[in-house]
């Protein structure tokens, strides 16, 4: 154990990458290049070795007049000219550049052996003059007048011409970087004069960047060009100067290259620490490239580098360069997380980071290493497995005796024959679920359109598959019933037309349910949800074993038919060996009293053998092969797993089975021994155990076949997994991680509790992702349908009272000292010490604070400013929302959603609220309700309660405004300070606005109405956005018509739009026969905030 050496900010490259740099004049890593001498014999500078078409590119020049395809074709003289002369004797750099360019053609440009034979033969000056005319040079193919392909040597006209660098030029620089100083003064006093073109000033600051002029006129060059450059490597390689690179980072094609090995170790060798800044940039754009990113970082000496990366442990790959970094330089890395981690909570990342380096050098003597690493050293290994573990019988069973160690050989099951399913099929519907399915509908078609259909139909003609199910759901019954019995449907689109068909024709349609849900199980395993059949039963039953998505509905169909389901499933569990009878067995087990009375039933032989079949332990039931414990796992780097009461902890070994148990289950179906486990250990525990686990699997590369470690949060996490989690959902998608983030959101959803319910309603907002966005909010729909709610109203139940006061406070105790914490307008909190006097921030511990108290208060106060800062989003921006849409609730909701919560109240009481009746008040300092007179306000127990907008305000507004100034109420969200937009009484029964025609909006402002609740028109043409429209509360919505149209790929500096119409419309982009309304018919609420959006579009 060390620290390596070397003085802060004086330091060369790491070996591994030294090769990575251009080196340069100056820079910390000085090379050690030495052109080799004699390689000029080896060199091709002979007419007669030259390839055939090097010759013909040397003979043929474009001549000055003629004809447009004569000029075009042949070499440039002056090339040709100087090449010519170079390989008759009359040694010149240009010619020496046209011969190598030509021989560059002909094979790989790899021209270093003719760049060091010009070195060897006529010296660095000569040699850094042709490597910049070489980067002005290109040869170009055609073909003459007979067909045969030609090659010809040109100018560069451009850097919009493809590239290839500056060709040779990074051993020249590499020789200039050592060269003797009167030499590099006269290689610069010659390429002075090769400046005139953009190409020669740039591959001139390429060879000597210590000119900082000249690299700066060229940055100055760059940044005033085009989009895109294809010298954009050479330029980076270039700049000497923090500033310039960060400059550059504005052009796109500035990232394409930026974050590459070669661009990040050069600007490292000649920046040193000054580069964190453009590094930390980086980090912060979405981008690849950010593992090269902290591997640079991870790279620097001295603190500067790990202090930058600590914070940002939870960025991907940033944990892992932390601990590269740890292991190159543990003294320093057990320094610095000593101090980081003092009075924080040991769930902290730096606590987690220090475990496992501590972990990591577990076998180093303390005595060996200096003082101030000691204490470190010696208080974490303490900690760590400080507590003494417990015995064997204070563990539950499956920890010390596991089943998957015990052998058994399986018992051959007893075979009842002659036991037959009964007779009959069953159609069980729920109240009002055959009418919900049936509401689908199928197009509206004439009788003549139908009755083509059915003919095309019956006579195989019909020309597209996808007609097939409109035809079933919504043709004729009597004509396409009879079809019904020949038909296989093909699954594509069946979410949307599956249960209609169902519900149409019930048991008729059981082949079709049943080849859909077998097809497509995740999406469609509820076509058979009311079909209580044989061949249901044991599709069911293979569910519940085999297809992990289908189990809900699986359980759903055996809770709907309880005993029915049962008498299907006895025949099997009764029958031959086999996966068809182990699968009936386990679905029989989930409702064992409806399986024992439906064995009686069939005699004491059935009822014996099924008895038996539901006495099997259910820690015996386990997979053909556990999983064993991976191999990135470090079960020493997991902290002690405490049983309940945290003063005894599971032995190594009990650890190590609470894995498996976790690895053998699942979400939906948790194995038997979890339960075991959750009652004997510490919950809290637990949960840092399962998010360590986590943690090193993360830091493994996440390899989905262990994805338990993920999955297994959702059974045994709690709220600062939730908070873990939730920044991760939002990272991973951008990352190719898709299906691992609807993995989290099923976590959060398993949680259930009130944070993990917030935190899904964060995500479902306010995510740019779409699929984690509707992904949130179908299981926040699941939720809501579970519990007997709308959206909106779990949405209101969703907001924890964090342990505040009922005044909407919260106490934080350091023992000798206490503090207040209360919340503004925006529900940002804000701290008041024991003198009253509102604080900055919480104080850190002192000396005389206790030891316990206050780091777990300084904890407690992290975690409410994360969550309330999720709250305060989503619940102003509902707020705002339902003043928008007219939301009400009743007296009674109002009172306890709002008047009384500890949390949500600070936001109630700075609105104005209105009732259905139109009187107006608000909340009151003492919670009591008061009008704008403030006489007192009851509200009556069949009152409805909605927050008042502007618009119902009428002429008490300006008063409102008034009352609220005076007691210096601030509010959340614009409410009476809200522009109101009316409709002139021409437009109130017009069907178009005019005043907003061939008015002019910017591309940006376009996009930007995207954000804030307007949707284009699915009827762009190949993805331009013509036309825009925001959905009205009656159905309807106001249509504003682009021209040229918004294509989202194109340049956000693209012309401007305008607008050719804006009118009042049906809001299905795709109704035939869209209808257009009048504006005065439409909410005037909705109204004014559409208006408002076209004036600031246009404004």
């Amino acid at each position: 154990m060390g620290t390596a050496g070397g003085v802060i900010g004086e330091f060369r490259l790491p070996p591994g990458v030294r090769g990575e740099a251009h080196p340069r004049r100056g820079g910390r890593t000085r090379p050690e290049v030495v052109a080799a001498g004699g390689v000029a014999a080896g060199r091709v500078d002979r007419r007669e070795e030259l390839p055939p078409q090097a010759r013909w590119a040397l003979h043929a020049t474009a001549p000055s007049e003629g004809s447009w395809a004569s000029r075009v074709n042949g070499s440039a003289p002056e090339l040709v000219e100087a090449a010519n002369a170079h390989l008759d004797g009359d040694r010149n750099p240009l010619g020496a550049a046209v011969v190598a360019c030509l021989l560059g053609d002909e094979a790989t440009p790899d021209l270093d052996g003719p760049v060091a034979a010009w070195v060897d033969a006529h010296g660095l000056v000569f040699a850094a003059q042709a490597v910049v005319e070489l980067a002005g040079i290109v040869v170009l193919r055609y073909q003459d007048g007979d067909g045969v392909p030609r090659r010809a040597v040109r100018r560069r006209v451009s850097q919009d011409a493809v590239a290839r660098g500056v060709v040779g030029g990074r051993l020249v620089r590499s020789l200039l970087a050592v060269c003797p100083d009167d030499v590099h003064a006269e290689v610069v006093a010659a390429l002075a004069g090769l400046r005139g073109s953009p190409v020669g000033r740039l591959a001139v600051s390429y060879l000597v960047p210590t000119e900082a002029a000249w690299v700066e006129e060229v940055v100055t060059e760059v940044l005033a060009g085009p989009r895109h450059s294809p010298d954009g490597r050479v330029v980076l390689l270039s700049v000497g100067a923090v500033d310039q690179l960060q400059r550059l980072l504005r052009l796109e094609w500035v990232l394409w290259h930026v974050t590459t090995p070669e661009v990040l170790h050069t600007a490292l060798d000649v920046m040193g620490h000054d580069l964190l800044p453009v590094l930390e940039r980086l980090l912060e754009l979405p981008l690849r490239g950010h593992e090269a990113v902290l591997d640079v970082i991870a790279s620097m000496p001295g603190d500067g580098p790990f202090q930058f990366l600590l914070p940002r442990i939870k960025q991907r790959y940033a944990r892992s360069a932390l601990m590269g970094l740890s292991l190159r330089d543990p003294e320093r890395a057990l320094r610095l997380l000593d101090a980081e981690t003092a009075g924080r909570p040991s769930t902290s990342e730096a606590a987690r980071l220090l475990r496992a380096l501590v972990v990591r050098f577990r076998d180093v003597d303390p005595t060996e290493v200096p003082e101030r690493v000691r204490a470190a050293l010696e208080r974490v290994r303490a900690a760590h497995r400080g507590v003494p573990e417990a015995g064997v019988d204070e563990l539950p069973r499956v920890l010390v005796s596991p089943p998957w160690e015990v052998k058994r050989r399986p018992a051959e099951p007893e075979v009842v024959p002659g036991v037959e399913p009964p007779a009959g099929r069953a159609l069980v519907w729920e109240p009002g679920e055959r009418e919900t399915w049936s509401a689908v509908g199928a197009g509206v078609r004439t009788p003549a359109e139908w009755a083509a259909l059915v003919r095309d139909y019956r006579a195989g003609e019909l020309r597209w598959r996808h007609e097939e199910p409109p035809l079933f759901v919504g043709g004729p019954e009597d004509e396409v019933r009879p079809l019904l019995a020949d038909w296989t449907p093909d699954p594509r689109g069946a979410e949307r037309w599956g249960r209609p068909l169902v519900a149409r024709f019930g048991l008729e349609a059981l082949p079709q349910a049943l080849a859909l849900a077998r097809a497509r199980p995740a999406t469609l395993a509820e076509l058979v949800l009311p079909c209580a059949t044989p061949e249901v039963a044991g599709l069911v039953a293979d569910w519940l074993v085999r297809v992990r998505s289908a189990r809900p509905v699986a359980r759903r169909w055996l809770e709907r038919h309880g005993l029915v389901a049962a008498r299907l499933l006895v025949p099997v569990a009764v029958g031959p060996a086999g996966a068809r009878r182990r699968a009936a067995e386990n679905a029989l087990r989930q409702t064992p009293e409806h399986a024992m009375t439906a064995a009686r039933e069939r005699g004491e032989r059935v009822a014996s053998v099924v008895a038996a079949a539901l006495a099997v332990d259910p820690l015996d039931v386990l997979p053909a092969r556990v999983p064993a414990v991976p191999a990135w796992l470090d079960e020493d780097a997991l902290p002690q797993l405490l049983l309940r009461g945290g003063e005894r902890a599971l032995p190594p070994r009990a650890a190590r089975n609470v894995l498996v148990v976790l690895a053998l289950s699942t979400p939906d179906e948790p194995y038997a021994g979890l339960d075991q486990v959750r009652r004997a250990c510490d919950p809290t525990s637990l949960a840092r155990f399962a998010q360590e686990v986590f943690e090193l699997w993360r830091l493994s590369g996440m390899p989905a076949k262990e994805g338990w470690a993920l999955t297994g949060l959702g059974l045994v996490g709690d709220d600062e997994v939730v908070r873990e989690l939730s920044p991760l959902i939002r990272m991973w998608p951008a990352e190719g991680g898709h299906a691992r983030a609807a993995t989290a959101l099923d976590v959060l959803a398993r949680l259930g509790t009130d944070v993990a319910l917030l935190h899904l309603g964060d995500l479902a907002r306010r995510v740019r992702h779409k699929g984690v966005r509707t992904g949130a909010q179908a299981r926040l729909d699941e939720v809501a349908t579970s519990r007997g709610l709308t959206p909106e109203q779990l949405a209101d139940r969703l907001v924890p009272d964090f342990g505040l006061s009922p005044e909407g406070s919260l106490v934080l105790d350091y023992g000798p000292r206490r503090f207040t914490v209360g919340f503004d307008e925006q529900l940002t909190p804000h701290v008041t010490g024991p003198d009253g006097k509102r604080l900055k921030s919480l104080p850190k511990p002192g000396a005389r604070d206790d030891r316990v108290l206050a780091p777990e208060a300084q904890r407690r106060f992290a975690a409410l400013k994360k969550d309330v800062r999720t709250a305060a989003v989503g619940q102003i921006a509902r707020l705002e929302q339902a003043m928008l849409a007219g939301r009400t609730w009743s007296a009674e909701e109002f009172t306890a959603l709002f008047a009384h919560h500890p949390l949500v109240w600070h936001l109630a009481r700075r609105l104005v609220w209105i009732t259905e009746s139109g009187l107006a008040f608000r909340l009151a300092e003492d919670r009591t309700l008061g009008d704008l007179n403030e006489s007192p306000v009851v509200l009556g127990p069949d009152e409805r309660v909605a927050l008042a907008h502007p618009m119902g305000l009428g002429d008490d507004l300006e008063a409102w405004a008034e009352l609220l100034a005076d007691y210096e109420v601030l509010q959340p969200f614009p409410q009476l300070g809200r522009p109101v937009h009316r409709l002139t009484a021409e437009e109130a029964g017009a069907t178009a606005l005019v005043r907003f025609h061939d008015r002019v909006a910017p591309h940006g402002k376009v996009l930007g109405l995207l954000r804030k609740g307007w949707e284009h028109d699915g009827l762009g043409n190949g993805g331009v956005i013509d036309r825009v429209r925001r959905p009205l509360p009656d159905g309807r919505a106001v249509v504003v018509g682009l021209d040229p149209g918004v294509d989202r790929d194109h340049d956000p500096a693209q012309d401007e739009q305008r607008i050719t119409e804006v009118r009042l419309a049906d809001h299905s982009p795709t109704a035939e026969g869209e209808r257009v309304h009048r504006f005065g018919t439409a909410d005037p609420v909705a109204l004014s905030e559409a208006l408002g959006d076209l004036d600031g579009l246009i404004r």
